[in-house]
């Protein structure tokens, strides 16, 4: 997966779920974190340490780590967004598109991932799928930017990793409107659905943005779907609760997190201009099969630790859909 994570080693241990207390709200044993019928969960990144400004790159996490953590913010059913053991270590901006100015930096560490996609052993993508397999966590979509210097050759050697960790569904993260087509012919052989992933800038009809560009993408192949970042959405000044209501059947999973409209920051939730709640209620009431997934973006001057401030944020989801 391209992100700026790296995996560690693949350790030996193996966590298994616990049973919860009767009182907290999700099911007793096998971890399971459906809230009124709304299945609750995280994208990983979203356990990133937060990095201090001018300091060091926090350690990566590991397989182990992200295992631990997701069951510790009681979060079943996860996104994986880390790459896995052997990836070389990222410069900003490999994990999208490429920059404007093509930099020897970029060059060089952008012909060190695509050399892993083509020759990296399928070996450690089988172990991550036994361990989160074995810890009783749904892991159920992963997250690859199919950028556009990326040639077919490559986007299949993706896709046939994304095979090997088992998940039948990805976001597309930074992928434009324009790359998709490349993505149709993979998506049928592995059967693995692209589920295209919206932010902000709406303005722009090639960026995954606005309400037409995701219409236009739905009509070049049904194995297209849509991971609705609702934060990014409100901030492009989009309708989220509206585009649900009309294309529910092609939206796999919500990105929740809050920002202000207008392409505002990222605030704490309750604080923006996101529907949260009305959203996550939609999707109860109506019983949509969607996944709602916290990506933790905001990051406050009093907040606590990445599981922790997690945490908190999948509670929010759940007391809105008690309510």
């Amino acid at each position: 997966m391209q992100t700026r994570r790296e995996f560690g080693k693949l350790a030996a241990a193996v966590f298994t779920t616990t049973a919860l207390s009767s009182n907290s709200g999700w099911a007793a044993g096998k971890l399971d974190s459906t809230v009124r019928g709304v299945k609750l969960g995280l994208i990983t990144g979203s356990l990133n340490p937060t990095r201090t400004p001018g300091g060091s790159i926090p350690p990566p996490l590991t397989v182990d780590d992200i295992i631990a953590d997701c069951i510790a913010c009681g979060a079943a059913n996860v996104e994986y967004s880390g790459p896995t053991d052997g990836m070389p270590r990222l410069i900003d901006g490999i994990i999208g598109q490429p920059p404007p100015v093509l930099t020897e930096a970029y060059t060089k560490s952008r012909k060190e991932v695509r050399d892993w996609h083509m020759s990296a052993p399928l070996g450690p993508f089988h172990e991550a799928r036994k361990k989160f397999d074995a810890a009783g966590l749904n892991w159920f979509s992963g997250v690859n930017t199919i950028a556009a210097d990326c040639d077919d050759e490559e986007i299949d050697a993706i896709f046939k990793q994304m095979d090997a960790m088992g998940v039948k569904l990805f976001c597309t993260n930074q992928t434009r409107v324009d790359t998709a087509l490349k993505m149709i012919a993979p998506a049928k052989k592995y059967g693995i659905k692209p589920a295209f992933h919206t932010h902000d800038k709406s303005e722009d009809p090639n960026e995954v943005a606005s309400a037409d560009s995701l219409v236009r993408l739905l009509k070049m192949s049904p194995m297209f779907m849509i991971n609705l970042d609702i934060g990014h959405y409100t901030a492009g000044n989009q309708d989220a609760v509206a585009f649900i209501k009309e294309h529910h059947a092609r939206i796999t999973h919500l990105h929740v997190k809050d920002r202000k409209k207008n392409h505002g920051p990222n605030v704490a939730w309750g604080e923006g201009d996101t529907p949260i709640k009305e959203c996550l209620r939609l999707i109860r009431d109506n019983h949509y099969p969607i996944y709602a997934l916290v990506e933790r973006e905001y990051h406050g001057p009093n907040d606590g630790t990445a599981v922790e401030e997690t945490k908190k944020d999948i509670d929010y989801m759940r007391q809105a859909l008690l309510s």
